[in-house]
């Protein structure tokens, strides 16, 4: 059957089952092939589940937010089963009116409703010993929830105008980014449909809880770009890579091949940096910021820093330190209501006697082991730490001081977890200055 790392994740056409090849699957660099990437824990987790659950003709439940790729599990899962000879059918079940899914789905006969000209197979049928797959389950209308149970429970179905059964040898998977389980508590899906879909339920994880998958996946889809278009592959810079991992992602994977679109389409180069996202990608404008960031976070090469008197240091204490600052008597906003999280320690070797720049300190840190990116951001939560403690936790001043916008440091902030600042801030924030 062959691991399923290597299922292709979804293709632009499904191939007549006699064009495939079912002892080896499509690699990564077949045209159009995509492949289920990612060394998340969440991810591994998934494709345990269908290498067990594949093989098995249960009905299976895919659930996960808009873009994740939920459609791409149900064709590992048809990859994976006894049926992958067999046609996967698939239909949106949210692109359709009522009566056009039931048509769709079951069929119809002739003159079953108006413009009924013939009679007409459905997905049902073309599905025959294969597999279909049901997107945006969760939409369908009470009618169609009836219809379905039949199928599920009987095996049989009618066409739309017909009176014949129909005998259903197909393996059905269904996907949805809805609570099924909330929908059932307000009456708006069967109980019973609701627990013949969800005996086996496959979970796929937002792309924000997987950001360690972003350079993996990233190579992977502009690998696939490069084929579409014929020309070479684009790489992502070690900044851009670090500022695509400072996203929240709400379009979860799909958001991240348009975003690699976007920027390799504009790009002048073979690498693409954060500012090629930054430009071209509407959702990514914010991520200029963290470049802005990461280029500030390390004083120029001709401003010497002296040392403090027994200091090695410009970084975090130790890991057994941990300090809190008190409410501003001017209305604390956003001040840390508890002790600040201790930071892992960074001690490097002694720095030299007398005055040392701050690059010649970072550098040393690299040095003994500490990476780069982490080394920047270690420099930027310092300094929020310490504009805040001389803002008296306050953040308007705070970000005043570090000559940076507010909202981007109250973002900062909970990103450190510094404090519990949060978006309506702003608005109190705008309230203090103006009493002020």
């Amino acid at each position: 059957m062959g691991d399923p790392s290597s299922y292709p994740l979804s293709s632009p056409r499904f191939a007549a089952p006699s064009q495939v090849s079912h002892d080896k699957v499509p690699s990564l660099a077949s045209s159009g092939a995509r492949r289920i990437v990612g060394d998340d824990p969440g991810v591994k987790a998934l494709l345990n589940a269908i290498r067990k659950v594949g093989p098995a003709d249960a009905t299976v439940l895919i659930h996960g937010e808009s873009g994740t790729g939920k459609e791409l599990v149900a064709e590992a899962l048809h990859e994976a089963s006894s049926r992958r000879a067999g046609p996967l059918v698939k239909v949106n079940c949210a692109a359709l009116v009522e009566t056009l899914l039931l048509s769709e789905l079951f069929g119809h006969e002739k003159g079953a409703f108006t413009g009924a000209a013939g009679r007409r197979r459905g997905r049902f049928e073309a599905a025959d010993n294969g597999t279909l797959f049901l997107d945006e389950i969760g939409d369908i209308s009470p009618r169609t929830q009836v219809a379905l149970l039949r199928v599920l429970q009987e095996k049989t179905f009618e066409r739309v105008g017909g009176t014949s059964p129909i005998r259903a040898n197909v393996r059905v998977v269904c996907a949805t980014h809805r609570n099924l389980k909330a929908l059932v508590a307000r009456g708006e899906f069967r109980e019973d449909l609701y627990y013949r879909l969800a005996g086996v339920t496959l979970e796929v994880p937002a792309l924000r809880s997987r950001l360690s998958d972003v350079g993996a996946l990233s190579d992977a889809i502009l690998r696939r770009i490069a084929e579409e278009r014929g020309g070479s592959v684009k790489r992502l810079s070690p900044l851009a890579l670090s500022a695509l991992r400072s996203h929240t992602w709400p379009g979860n994977i799909r958001e991240l091949e348009n975003g690699l679109r976007a920027a390799s389409l504009f790009a002048e180069g073979d690498t693409l940096e954060a500012s090629d996202f930054a430009e071209n990608v509407e959702s990514l404008r914010h991520i200029a910021e963290v470049v802005e960031a990461a280029g500030a976070s390390l004083p120029p090469t001709s401003a010497p820093v002296t040392m403090p008197t027994g200091s090695s240091s410009v970084f975090p204490p130790p890991r057994s330190s941990v300090r809190s600052y008190p409410p501003s008597s001017a209305g604390a906003e956003g001040a840390p209501s508890e002790p600040m999280r201790s930071r892992p320690s960074i001690d490097a070797p002694s720095a030299p006697a007398g005055p040392a720049s701050a690059p010649e300190v970072a550098y040393a840190h690299v040095r003994s082991g500490v990476s780069l990116h982490d080394m920047k951001r270690l420099i930027e939560r310092e300094c929020i730490v310490r504009a805040l403690g001389e803002a008296g936790g306050n953040i308007t001043k705070a970000a005043t001081l570090l000559g940076m916008k507010r909202p981007r440091l109250s973002q900062l902030v909970k990103q450190y977890g510094l404090g519990g600042a949060d978006a309506s801030d702003d608005v109190d924030a705008a309230a203090n200055e103006e009493e002020e």
